[in-house]
């Protein structure tokens, strides 16, 4: 009997690091506060709107010809990609701001995105330092990639 529970135990607890070996699994990656590594080579960009102040308006991101979403609020997102180079967009009510990165296997990277007068938005990198304080500070919302 005691060999069966012994056999049981280590089975469960086999498949329990392997299914969240790495940070990989769905919840480990939509935490982000803990900054888990990105999916074996794949890199880690957070997108994070700081507090809006007097502007509250939604801001849009585009990636290429793709809609990433949008965020209003102190919140951030967090896309894992490819290696690439990659054209983002950031949209406000009447302008856009273009910024191109180039992304590699393993890397974590942090654009800040913010409403930029008389309607439009900025996109820029921001440090890691920053970008982990402003994503600790805020609150997670999905995307759709």
């Amino acid at each position: 009997m005691k060999k069966l529970l012994l056999a049981v135990a280590l089975a469960l607890s086999v498949t329990a690091c392997a299914s969240g070996q790495g940070g990989n699994t769905e919840w480990m990656r939509s935490y982000g506060k803990t900054f888990y590594e990105p999916n074996a080579g794949m890199a880690a960009v957070y997108i994070i709107r700081d507090d809006p102040g007097q502007d509250p308006a939604p801001l849009r991101l585009v990636m290429g010809q793709e809609s990433v979403g949008s965020l209003s609020g102190l919140t951030w997102t967090r896309l894992d990609l490819k290696p690439s180079l990659y054209d983002m967009r950031a949209y406000g009510d009447q302008g856009s701001t273009e910024l191109i990165i180039t992304v590699t296997a393993g890397q974590s990277r942090f654009l800040l995105i913010q409403p930029k007068p008389p309607g439009n938005a900025d996109l820029q990198e921001i440090s890691q330092a920053e970008g982990r304080r402003l994503v600790r500070k805020g609150q997670a919302v999905g995307n759709s990639l």
